[in-house]
């Protein structure tokens, strides 16, 4: 009863509003003063985020914890939210440092503490490098990739937290442009190479371009990513302790659990898992069997699989790790997400515009401009000197 009367009182106030913006005459457009004057105030919109900054990522909000809580207490948070990374404030809500699923597997799991009485402070990152909403992208990109971040807090100039930036989510975002380039560089190609079929004379300059066209539209595979390093192979009994160990003595996060029977690949278990199905849950990981926690009969690509198809797997089915196997199924490698970022990022650097050879050149490396817009030529950029060389090349110049 009290649900309708608020329902009904609400309605009646809504009708009395519209009907008093109704009666508001209307000054017609034209009269004296200029533009129209209308009683509906305009809706102002929200400044566009420059182009070219940390802004234009679009950072995600962070997740925020202080310091006193306990390890058990952050990781029921943690999976609350789904996330695998919290930053932590001091008291002014000042960043102090950064947690991750990563630090709970090898801090406080693979050394044997209890997550029940061990702090947050005691494990965390303190002080970690953060960025300013205007901090122009490639910056931030650039630190990310050379310090192996995954994750970089954005505060604002006081230091309180405004977002956090998550390379994966910055290169996500960037596939689809890459797509774009690689379909008009294979058009490109195509139309090109019918052309050269079709004149008897084919020019030095000609034949340059087309080689070197197409060396730029092929993307590499998953073959690119595989070093013949074993990933961690673990049976179904094996305890969570024990991976954890294993995965800290690898400097990896994930580990694939076989099939005792079979060799088939049964499972696939993450730091990510530690912290959302093993701590958050309360379970022990010195006595938890993986076959209990483990994500169950993995997603498997095979090496012909291209980088950019493999990233975009990964980020729409949100998972960070990714068995690779051939045909026959047998185990190649596994693949973590931030190799595939960072093999692609190489593959953008590799495509340098109008020849340049010097990745700190004008216009930065082929990534970079990725990010802001700045696409060269031949990837359907300002400028494009396709035309000009293909009537160079049929003058014979």
């Amino acid at each position: 009863i009290i649900r309708k009367k608020a329902e009904a009182d609400l309605n009646k106030k809504m009708n009395q509003n519209r009907q008093r913006m109704a009666d508001v005459p209307q000054s017609p457009a034209g009269a004296s003063g200029g533009a129209a004057n209308t009683a509906t105030p305009s809706r102002k919109r929200m400044p566009a985020a420059p182009s070219g900054t940390v802004a234009s990522l679009r950072p995600a909000p962070a997740l925020t914890v202080r310091d006193g809580i306990t390890i058990t207490e952050a990781a029921q948070l943690m999976a609350a939210k789904r996330a695998d990374s919290v930053l932590v404030v001091d008291d002014e809500e000042r960043l102090a440092g950064i947690f991750t699923a990563k630090d709970v597997a090898f801090r406080v799991v693979a050394e044997g503490l209890d997550a029940r009485t061990t702090h947050v402070r005691d494990i965390a990152t303190r002080d970690p490098l953060c960025v300013t909403s205007d901090t122009p992208a490639t910056d931030a990109l650039n630190t990310m990739v050379a310090r192996g971040f995954r994750h970089l807090p954005v505060c604002n100039e006081e230091g309180d937290v405004v977002g956090l930036l998550d390379v994966i989510r910055c290169m996500y975002e960037a596939l689809e442009k890459m797509e774009r380039a690689h379909q008009s560089s294979k058009a490109l190609y195509a139309a090109i190479e019918g052309v050269e079929k079709e004149w008897s004379v084919h020019s030095n300059q000609m034949v340059s371009f087309v080689n070197t066209l197409r060396e730029r539209m092929s993307f590499p595979d998953m073959t690119t990513v595989l070093d013949g390093t074993d990933p961690i192979i673990v049976g179904p009994k094996t305890s969570v302790m024990e991976i954890a160990r294993q995965m800290r003595a690898g400097r990896v996060t994930a580990s694939l659990v076989v099939d005792d029977d079979t060799g088939n690949i049964a499972g696939i278990f993450t730091s990510k898992d530690i912290v959302l199905r093993v701590i958050a849950a309360g379970l022990d990981p010195r006595t938890c069997s993986v076959v209990r926690v483990m994500t169950p009969h993995p997603d498997t690509v095979l090496p012909s699989t291209s980088l950019i198809d493999a990233l975009k797997r990964m980020y729409e089915r949100h998972y960070l790790n990714l068995p690779v196997v051939d045909d026959a199924g047998e185990i190649l490698g596994l693949v973590d997400v931030l190799r595939l970022c960072y093999a692609t990022l190489e593959q953008m650097k590799s495509i340098q515009g109008n020849g340049v050879e010097d990745p700190s050149a004008i216009g930065g490396p082929m990534w970079s401009r990725f990010f802001s817009g700045n696409l060269p030529a031949e990837l359907g950029g300002p400028g494009s000197s396709v035309s000009e060389t293909m009537h160079q090349s049929h003058t014979g110049s």
